[in-house]
Formats: structure tokens, sequence, C-alpha cells
């Protein structure tokens, strides 16, 4: 088993796609019980296209600062960083805005390469901290046991929904 971690290609973006939708599938699955179903279908009516074209976005808008992981050749992972302006007085901070890995090779290791990678592209860029956001449900448990295993410190967020 051969993992390569290396730089986004725009070849890559509908592998990337369809690997997101089965990855994030979960989470969605998780709001929906989450909200209820009236809610769900009022907040995510059909999530997959707008998922779809946030993923193709965040790739496009920050293809120099992507990653892609490939396990034996085959797309099975990325990570899209975020590098924030200075702030007042000279912090730069970035985003890890966007990481999936695919069902069927998750719990490998890619994902900690694929942050490992976007920290070294924050330290690179000379930012001084990283943010990342996840949910607190269900579907992101994996991702935030991986962020806490990464040294990253939840900040408990609440979102509410409600129907009107």
């Amino acid at each position: 088993m051969t993992l390569l971690v290396r730089a986004f290609r725009a070849s890559d973006l509908d592998p990337l796609v369809e690997l997101s939708l089965r990855s994030w599938e979960p989470v969605f699955t998780a709001w929906r019980a989450a909200l209820g179903e009236r809610i769900y279908r009022l907040a995510f009516p059909d999530w997959r296209p707008t998922q779809a074209a946030a993923v193709r976005s965040a790739c496009e808008a920050n293809a120099t600062t992507s990653v892609v992981a490939e396990l034996d050749g085959a797309v099975v992972g990325f990570a899209v960083v975020v590098l924030g302006e200075p702030d007042d007085v000279g912090t730069r901070a970035a985003d890890l805005e966007m990481i999936a890995v695919d069902p069927a090779a998750q719990r490998q290791g890619i994902g900690r390469r694929l942050v490992d990678a976007s920290v070294a592209i924050m330290r690179e860029a000379g930012c001084r901290y990283a943010n990342v956001w996840t949910g607190g449900d269900e579907g992101h448990a994996p991702a935030r046991a991986l962020y806490e295993s990464e040294g990253f410190t939840p900040l408990p967020v609440v979102h509410y929904y409600r129907a009107l």
C-alpha cells in the first residue's frame, strides 16, 4: 500500500467531488436525525449539488493550497487550506476549509496525513494558528477525534435551526 499526499491538480476535481459526497453522507444523515424531517428538508432540500459546488469552488479558489491523497494511485482524499491575511498586529491565521477521505479508505491514517500536509502549508506561509470548523453531531465524530488528536482545541459553538 503506497500513500502519496501531493499538490492538487485540476484533473482531480471530479474524483474529489465524488468521494466528498460519499464521505459526507453520514453527516447529512446525522443532521436529518437531529433536525427532524421538516426542518432538514427546508435547510437541505438536496445537499449533493450544493456540496459538489462547494468542493469545486473551494478547490479551484485555493488550488495552490489544496492537497490530494492517493492510495496506490487512486485519489482517496483531499484537504483545502485557506490562508488568511495578517491582522492589525501581524498575526496570520489559516483555515482548514475542507477535508474528506473516501469511506472505503478511511481508518488508514489518510486524514492525519492530509492534516499534517495542511499544517505544513500554513506554517510555510507564516501562519501562527489554524482554524477548522466541524459539527457536533455523530456524523462528525471521526473528524472531531482527528482534529483533537492533531492538537486542535475545540471551542463549543451551537447552531440552532427553527422552521417558520
